[in-house]
């Protein structure tokens, strides 16, 4: 049953003065996601002020909602603001509430509400992902620590799971009921188990576990790192549906020309690393930088490897790809559509779904190496602060976190800096590639304090990284770096 309510709390001798002295007065409709749907509100705004707001339509339980848009309309004209504390009982509703009226603040001071900006808040809108399954991972430090897999139906999460929990050697998942920190393991479950059956936007309630975990054996739930879920579940939904329950929406948008890289792991291994060119929206060039399941690297396998034809289908996928425009990508939800089925490995049994995944990757990171290197194209984020990586040919590489404040990036540090065999955290003065550590430093240096535009400058470091003992700053891969702080964005506030 969708409920309607109307309500009307004015400042009615500001708003009378307002009119009276000829002001305009202009209304912004918008939206935020309550518990069961959309809030649909309008706000008045005259003389920079917020005269009136009136909620127009919504889904909400109306014993609930209406108490508290009442109190919320109040604080908000109290405080010309929506930073203000939810109504107790009424946390979901009051939070698309308070998003809404944030949306035509947006909209009336001239930065349009637009999908990447509202991608960029804490509060998911969970009409924005299909239902179907996803996955997503997070890791830290040269390692991944968490791989989670989900469900989404109609905006609710379900059968949540763990296919990797890691952390310091230890892995959670294979932990017996002796083991001194198989509490954790049980703390982890707990997170689960509350999330089943919730909203989206509830996984933002990550960042205080204190609340829904229990204290075991000493170990307290406010200490389990809960942002790490957090962070992988916000990787999954950008990378898109991983096995859709329907049909797939196959619009896609518009990205800038040239190379792009992305991952997709599972299950603790990097599985799929690929680069390709777009240019015009278009596929070229594609190719495996890194292709690995279950203990065989099918990059380096010959014709006579009886999972060989395996590998002649993954070129074939690639092969179909080339020159199609970038909405081909979801034809591999049904690979047997698109490859042959080859010595009884039938098409259909790719798992097409991994290298979708990691073309999706590539592309929320943007463009690896850009055709034009003027292009500055970068969203809003809160403040707060961030950890993104960037993996390639099955290593994590680089791991870096950094904090923004009004736009700006400040106490920028790496915590993995791996290339080669070579950790660059752990070189001293005096050892050959030591000069590297430096340049790497440099850019963080330069970061620090400038505004989030400025991340593009690394795709051209040697205009203000150092050329030190014959290591030019211009071969520095500061394309990798900005690969690293894009997935730390999209990810959200850690």
């Amino acid at each position: 049953m969708n409920f309607k309510s109307f309500f009307l709390i004015s400042v009615a001798m500001l708003a009378g003065l307002l009119i009276g002295c000829g002001q305009d007065t202009t209304v912004y409709r918008e939206s935020g996601m309550g518990y069961n749907g959309a809030i649909e509100i309008e706000v008045e705004i005259a003389d920079e002020q917020i005269t009136a707001i009136r909620v127009v339509d919504h889904s909400e339980t109306q014993d609930v909602a209406d108490p508290a848009f009442e109190q919320l309309i109040a604080a908000v004209l109290e405080n010309q603001h929506t930073d203000i504390d939810v109504v107790s009982g009424a946390t979901y509703t009051s939070r698309g509430f308070l998003q809404a009226v944030e949306n035509a603040l947006l909209t009336a001071s001239g930065e349009a509400a637009t999908d990447a900006a509202r991608a960029a808040q804490d509060i998911v809108d969970r009409e924005s992902y299909a239902d179907g399954r996803y996955r997503g991972a997070f890791g830290d430090r040269g390692e991944t620590q968490v791989v989670i897999q989900f469900h989404l139906r109609d905006g609710i999460l379900h059968d949540l799971s763990y296919r990797h929990l890691y952390h310091s050697g230890n892995d959670y998942r294979q932990m017996d009921n002796e083991h001194e920190l198989y509490p954790v393991k049980v703390q982890h479950d707990q997170i689960l188990e509350y999330l089943d059956g919730k909203p989206l936007a509830s996984i933002d309630e990550l960042r205080n576990t204190g609340s829904l975990v229990e204290d075991i054996d000493g170990y307290t739930g406010a200490t389990i790192r809960g942002n790490k879920i957090y962070s992988a579940m916000r990787d999954a939904l950008n990378r898109g549906l991983y096995t859709p329950a329907g049909a797939v929406d196959r619009t896609i948008g518009n990205f800038a020309d040239g190379r792009y890289r992305g991952t997709f792991g599972d299950r603790g291994d990097q599985q799929v690393s690929i680069q390709f060119e777009l240019e015009n929206n278009t596929f070229s060039n594609l190719r495996y930088r890194h292709l690995y399941y279950g203990g065989v690297d099918y990059r380096q396998i010959d014709s006579d490897h009886e999972l060989y034809p395996v590998y002649r289908q993954h070129m074939q996928l690639a092969e179909y790809l080339e020159g199609q425009p970038v909405s081909a990508v979801f034809d591999l939800y049904d690979p047997g559509n698109v490859i042959d089925d080859i010595d009884g490995f039938t098409g259909a049994t790719v798992r097409a779904n991994k290298v979708l995944s990691a073309i999706m990757n590539a592309l929320t990171r943007d463009v690896y190496v850009p055709a034009d290197p003027s292009r500055r194209e970068v969203r809003s984020v809160q403040d707060g602060r961030y950890r993104g990586i960037y993996e390639d040919s099955g290593v994590q590489q680089i791991s870096i976190q950094f904090s923004i404040a009004d736009g700006k990036f400040h106490s920028l540090s790496y915590r993995h800096l791996y290339y080669s065999g070579d950790d660059y955290r752990r070189l001293e003065p005096g050892d050959e590639l030591y000069p590297v550590v430096e340049q790497h430093q440099e850019i963080l240096a330069y970061l620090e304090g400038k505004s989030l535009e400025s991340v593009f400058d690394l795709h051209t470091p040697g205009d203000f990284v150092s050329d030190i003992d014959g290591f030019t700053g211009a071969t520095i891969r500061g394309n990798k770096v900005f690969s690293a702080i894009m997935d730390g964005l999209n990810r959200g506030i850690y």
